[in-house]
C-alpha cells in the first residue's frame, strides 16, 4: 500500500467520509524557511563541535532541521504536519502525528464555501485555505518535490464553485 493510500485510509477513518478521493501532506507556512535556518545553524554548530568534520556538519544539519521545523510547529496554530483531504463536497484539514498515519480533525470546509490562494516560490508552493463563512484561514506550504502529488490537490481545491463563479463573471465582463 502506498503512502498516499495509507493517508487516505487514515483520513477516511478520522472523518467517516468514504468519498475522500485525494490527500496530501502539507506544513504550516514558513516551515521550509525554519527548517533551512535550523539546518544551517546545526551544520555550523556540528562542524565546530567536531573540528570541521563532515559527519559533525551532517548530524548537526539534520538535528538543526528537525529543531527548526519543531520550533515552527510549536509557534503556529497548526501542527507541524497537516493532511489536506478532498471529497466532492468537503475539504478536511487533519493534524498528523509525528510518526505514522494517525490523523486528528482540525477543520472541515464545504467546497462551495472554500477560498483558495496559491503562491509559487522557488522550492515551495504556498496555499491559504479560507472558510468564507467564518473567515478562518489556514496558511500551508508544500515542497515542490514530495511523496504526494500536492500539485494535483491544489488544482482540485481551485475547482470549488466560488472559483467557477469568478471565472464566469470575468468571461462575461470581457464580452
Amino acid at each position: 500500500m502506498s503512502k498516499e493510500d495509507k493517508l487516505r485510509k487514515a483520513a477516511i477513518a478520522a472523518t467517516g467520509d468514504e468519498t475522500i478521493f485525494d490527500v496530501a501532506e502539507f506544513n504550516p507556512k514558513g516551515s521550509a524557511g525554519a527548517s533551512a535556518a535550523g539546518a544551517a545553524a546545526g551544520s555550523l554548530a556540528g562542524g565546530a563541535a567536531t573540528g570541521g568534520d563532515s559527519w559533525g556538519q551532517s548530524f548537526g544539519a539534520a538535528g538543526g532541521m528537525a529543531a527548526g521545523r519543531a520550533m515552527m510547529g510549536m509557534s503556529k496554530d497548526l501542527p507541524p504536519r497537516v493532511c489536506v483531504a478532498v471529497s466532492p463536497e468537503e475539504v478536511y484539514l487533519l493534524g498528523m502525528k509525528a510518526m505514522g498515519y494517525h490523523v486528528d480533525p482540525i477543520a472541515k470546509i464545504h467546497r462551495d464555501r472554500l477560498g483558495v490562494e496559491v503562491h509559487q516560490r522557488v522550492s515551495v508552493r504556498t496555499i491559504v485555505l479560507e472558510d468564507l463563512d467564518t473567515g478562518a484561514k489556514f496558511p500551508l506550504e508544500v515542497k515542490r518535490l514530495n511523496f504526494y502529488h500536492a500539485k494535483a490537490i491544489v488544482g482540485l481545491l481551485l475547482m470549488s464553485e466560488e472559483h467557477h463563479e469568478e471565472e464566469e463573471e470575468e468571461e462575461s465582463a470581457e464580452e
